[in-house]
């Protein structure tokens, strides 16, 4: 049960990773492109640390 848990928190960082992503494509002012940019690299980190430890 626990690892199905885990699983799909993991998924789910995976996808707020690619949607950060998409906004840094999208989004035309700089400061947001520095959030969503630090926002994408905090959520694949997260996923990477589930998938890892």
């Amino acid at each position: 049960m626990l690892g199905t848990g885990v699983n799909v928190v993991m998924f789910l960082e995976l996808i707020l990773a690619v949607y950060s992503a998409a906004l840094v494509v999208n989004t035309d002012k700089k400061a947001l492109k520095i959030v969503h940019t630090v926002f994408g690299i905090m959520w694949a980190v997260l996923a990477l640390l589930n998938m890892f430890a």
